[in-house]
């Protein structure tokens, strides 16, 4: 199936509206300058999933005009606003998983078998990846960091990495099971 959605939020953002306390879903970063979704998973680093630089922090200086308002309020003090990057923009890697299971009955009497069944789940033991790192709260707390009066991203830290699986190694169960 296809990857699921990526939604990308920076619990940074969003002072002048008071959603800059953590992680919060309606804050989020805004797009670096000449960057779309399409461009955010092209010329994407090394051992990253999409291109973190693609993104900035939406700081706004005193005196400036807030482009949320639509122009019609500036800035009495340096903060943060709602960026441009809307809900769910990337996809996150794909997902393979094949399950199988083979059963086999036995007649013992009319009215009794003997039932054997295997069931392999994740038959071909496929990794499938987790979503990247999305919040760019994490750049920090991850030793990257992000320049404070412009929001961009200097080092990215692990925001935009891959660090854990979505799903289960091979298993495999057999059971026994007597009908009467």
């Amino acid at each position: 199936m296809s990857g699921l959605p990526i939604d990308i939020t920076d619990g940074g953002a969003g002072s002048f509206y008071g959603l800059n306390g953590g992680n919060n879903a309606l804050a989020r970063p805004g797009w670096a300058a000449g960057v779309t979704s399409n461009t955010a998973v092209s010329n994407v680093p090394t051992g990253y999933f999409f291109n973190p630089f693609a993104f900035v922090r939406p700081v706004i200086t005193t005196g400036q005009l807030i482009p949320s308002s639509n122009g019609t309020a500036r800035a009495d003090a340096p903060g943060t606003d709602i960026g441009n990057v809307g809900r769910n923009v990337l996809r996150g890697p794909k997902q393979t998983n094949v399950d199988f299971s083979i059963i086999k009955r036995f007649s013992i009497a009319e009215s009794k078998n003997i039932e054997f069944r295997a069931e392999f789940f994740n038959l071909f033991n496929h990794v499938n990846l987790d979503n990247p790192i999305s919040n760019l709260n994490v750049i920090t707390s991850s030793g990257g960091s992000i320049e404070a009066n412009t929001g961009r991203i200097i080092n990215p830290g692990d925001f935009g990495r891959i660090l854990a699986t979505s799903n289960n190694p091979r298993l495999v169960e057999l059971a026994l099971k007597l009908n009467f």
